[in-house]
């Protein structure tokens, strides 16, 4: 059924039907990937293992078909963390809504945060009061410019992160998840707040995100993780979505 819907993004008829609002949101919007390359070498937990990649079959070696074994722990890359990874008898990522990455996206400049800090309410504050309030449904990213520093040992130690002020914060104000460009989304050498408590109260972590320094600060996004039964988080797929003529 045809019905009013009045955006930005799309040109000419206000009323039409979802698939004629798809064809123009494609066609007037730029996308930009903000998922990290999954290779070996690439950044990972110290108790966790890290990225592997072993050819299995392949032309050169006289097969028909070329494909690889994977070894990766669920947290590689950019990631979402499911509720079950800090709390027991939370969600898994098998359980997670697929629009529960899907929707309105603030990107929060936290550059100012020092090595091994945390950015405070203030700062959510801070953008609310240049750009408006976060909405229920929100994605909300923090930008520390950690992400300059992927590839070196640097990127691996120090970084900063979300006070569990903000992050209650964020849950009053029915925020879906929380990203950051960092390891992790509460600070190096902390005793990790937020992930209890996000975690807990069906908010999503997303970590190690590329990409934000370059978006603008609100977007839409979308992203998909993989369905591993009992999983307790998975790389996904972030994709921005932006206007072309932004």
């Amino acid at each position: 059924m045809p019905y009013r819907h009045i955006s930005p993004f799309l040109k000419g008829r206000d009323v039409m039907n979802a698939v004629e609002i798809m064809q123009q949101l494609l066609a007037n919007a730029e996308f930009i990937d903000m998922t990290r390359i999954m290779e070996e070498g690439m950044p990972y937990w110290p108790t966790q293992p890290a990225f592997e990649a072993e050819t299995i079959e392949s032309q050169e070696l006289g097969n028909e078909s070329y494909f690889r074994k994977i070894v990766m722990c669920e947290h590689t890359g950019t990631h979402i963390d499911a509720g079950c990874h800090f709390v027991p008898g939370k969600q898994s990522v098998d359980e997670i809504p697929v629009t529960q990455i899907i929707g309105r996206a603030l990107n929060i400049d936290a550059t100012d945060t020092p090595a091994c800090g945390v950015a405070d309410v203030n700062v959510i504050k801070r953008f609310e009061k240049q750009f408006g309030s976060v909405q229920n449904g929100d994605i909300v990213f923090f930008r520390f410019g950690w992400d300059e520093k992927y590839g070196s040992d640097n990127y691996m130690q120090d970084w900063p992160g979300l006070s569990l002020d903000a992050g209650k914060y964020l849950f009053q104000k029915g925020v879906k998840a929380v990203g950051c460009d960092c390891m992790a989304l509460d600070a190096f050498g902390s005793d990790n707040p937020n992930h209890p408590y996000l975690l807990g109260n069906d908010v999503n972590i997303l970590e190690n995100v590329d990409k934000l320094g370059i978006l603008p600060p609100i977007f839409s996004i979308i992203g998909l993780p993989c369905k591993f039964k009992n999983g307790s988080g998975s790389p996904i797929r972030l994709i921005a979505v932006i206007d072309k003529e932004m």
